[in-house]
């Protein structure tokens, strides 16, 4: 099964991560903080496909009652 990219929070974690790293090799502070203000959001993405794995409804494949 494919896997939703938005409830895939360690996705978007990976992607704060490497636009942090990127943001410090850049030389302009404007240029760095523009890349921190996206890295913000890719956390904000990943706490928002957290939230949507908890919500989601649980899928019994044993045939068992929960």
């Amino acid at each position: 099964m494919i896997e939703n990219v938005m409830t895939n929070a360690g996705y978007w974690r990976d992607r704060a991560a490497k636009t942090r790293a990127k943001a410090e090799l850049f030389r302009y502070q404007n240029s760095r903080a523009n890349l921190l203000k996206i890295a913000e959001e890719y956390d904000r993405l990943a706490n928002y496909a957290e939230q949507q794995l908890l919500r989601a409804p649980r899928v019994n494949l044993s045939g068992q009652s929960p």
